[in-house]
């Protein structure tokens, strides 16, 4: 099983009580089939020392102090939090980041990233492929400019350490370093030892041959680079169809090791895989079991037929008060925090509305544009609403990621970004209420270990007369990182205005 996905409790990560080995508890019984991680819980975890203390920690590609976490206004606590001995809970934290992002304020070692015009990057197939329905497609990036500084890709970072810190994947049989940097990782990494099966399917074998699977090509880079930087295989047109059953196409797939058998791909109505979990809950089976307190948590859970349930969170929260279900999504124009770096973008999102359906907002009292409370049991929010028929009449939501903190991304401490830009994130918690199965429970998915983005429930009112006209919370800006430049008026100025299409005659 290369990917290491769990089939059955014997797969699972715990040690011999039953308890987490990773700091996240993924693949525990908490959240055992958790292939994505828990990265939401963390910082949590380390601060608690739960399972375990840390003495360091490092982020990359993650703004883990303002809208990639849950509980922002704790997390940033939490960064800052010291134990009786006045030491940090978590004693040294690095951040790898190519801006002064709300992160790289709480970071003891800021380890400056690259942009993707200065390093190699890879749009693979074992992660994310840009693939089409004629056939797989994967593409790289090469870079046309050299990095500013002592910037690095994150990437390089990752490859030293793992080199340094002699871990398996990154060292021969006698404990040498396997990868000189990042491209030739990209180009020697397999799954498993000959499995012919790396990040790239493009131009492989000694010769660039071969497709899909075969032995690494130390050319593949410069063959990517000759066709613009992406690889498309096409599929005969009779494989192109109702693949899920289509026999010519298994069989293609499980010769290229897309799929393990060439069998039909079905939709199993019963799963065996949750089944064996819910035996070892009712101990009805040999090996792994889970701790008692589980038992009763994964036997609901790992129910092998499909059921409806309502979030884990909403079981816990008086609905009476809190009857709108509250959503967070990114805008497509600003996908990421980073995008407050576009002159182009911040004319179209400089600051976020909690939009609310015009009825729903009414028998609230709040007006199209007026500042507002939105509130949860975990804390309360101060925005401005935004009337809309579009929405739902109990569900309110917002944009992530274009409010900021005051100071942060070079903007200015009265930028609308932080003034009147808000995080719903604020109100949503990284853990659930105690209850019998555990006073710290990740908030997320049972199962997969899904963080409960969308689970909160909260309710609205108007602000009172004299209050101020600015999102809340509001947090001090933090010091000048050191190596930023300073404040350029003629780059603030004339220089984005031109580019944002308002250059003076």
């Amino acid at each position: 099983m290369p990917l290491g996905w769990p089939a059955d409790p014997d797969d699972l990560f715990v040690d011999d009580e039953g308890q987490p080995i990773r700091l996240d508890k993924a693949f525990s019984w908490e959240h055992p089939l958790s292939v994505h991680g828990l990265m939401q819980n963390a910082i949590t975890n380390a601060w608690r020392g739960d399972p375990y203390s840390i003495d360091t920690m490092m982020i990359f590609m993650s703004n883990m102090a303002w809208n990639s976490t849950m509980n922002t206004t704790s997390v940033r606590d939490m960064l800052n939090d010291k134990d009786e001995k006045g030491e940090y809970k978590i004693p040294f934290l690095i951040v790898c980041d190519a801006f002064q992002s709300e992160m790289v304020s709480f970071a003891d070692l800021v380890l400056p990233d690259t942009t993707y015009l200065e390093r190699h990057d890879v749009m693979s197939m074992l992660d994310r492929p840009i693939s089409e329905f004629d056939g797989p497609v994967d593409s790289v990036r090469i870079p046309v400019v050299e990095p500013t500084g002592e910037c690095k890709p994150f990437q390089e970072v990752l490859i030293e350490l793992g080199s340094r810190l002699k871990l398996p994947a990154f060292v021969n049989e006698q404990g040498e370093r396997k990868y000189r940097d990042y491209p030739d990782f990209i180009i020697n990494y397999e799954t498993a030892p000959g499995s012919g099966i790396g990040f790239l399917a493009g131009w492989r074998g000694k010769g660039g041959e071969k497709f899909m699977k075969g032995e690494p090509n130390p050319n593949q880079w410069e063959m990517y680079e000759k066709n613009n930087c992406v690889y498309q295989h096409e599929l005969p047109r009779s494989y192109q169809y109702m693949r899920n059953w289509n026999q010519g196409y298994l069989e293609w797939a499980k010769r290229h090791s897309l799929t393990r058998y060439a069998e039909p791909i079905n939709i199993h109505i019963y799963s065996e895989v949750l089944q064996k979990f819910r035996l070892a809950a009712q101990g009805k089976s040999d090996g792994k079991q889970p701790p008692e307190h589980l038992r009763n948590r994964i036997n609901t859970h790992f129910d092998p037929l499909p059921f409806y349930s309502d979030t884990l969170e909403a079981q816990q929260t008086d609905l009476r008060q809190f009857p709108l279900n509250a959503i967070t999504q990114r805008p497509m124009a600003m996908y990421h925090s980073w995008d407050s770096q576009n002159a182009w973008l911040r004319q179209i999102h400089t600051h976020n509305y909690l939009h609310v359906n015009t009825k729903t907002a009414e028998a609230a009292g709040i007006e199209d544009g007026q500042w507002m409370w939105v509130e949860s049991m975990h804390g309360k929010v101060r925005c401005m609403c935004r009337h809309s028929e579009a929405v739902e009449p109990g569900t309110v939501w917002t944009w992530n990621a274009i409010g900021k903190a005051k100071g942060a991304w070079g903007l200015k401490k009265n930028a609308n970004e932080s003034q009147q830009g808000f995080l719903l994130n604020h109100l949503i918690s990284e853990e659930l209420p105690p209850s019998e199965a555990g006073d710290h429970l990740s908030n997320s998915d049972p199962i997969t270990g899904q963080a409960g983005w969308y689970d909160v429930r909260v309710k609205i009112y108007p602000t009172k007369e004299g209050e101020p006209k600015e999102t809340f919370p509001q947090f001090k800006a933090g010091a000048k990182t050191p190596g930023t430049r300073a404040h350029n008026k003629f780059m603030s100025g004339r220089w984005l205005k031109y580019f944002a299409g308002n250059k003076r005659k």
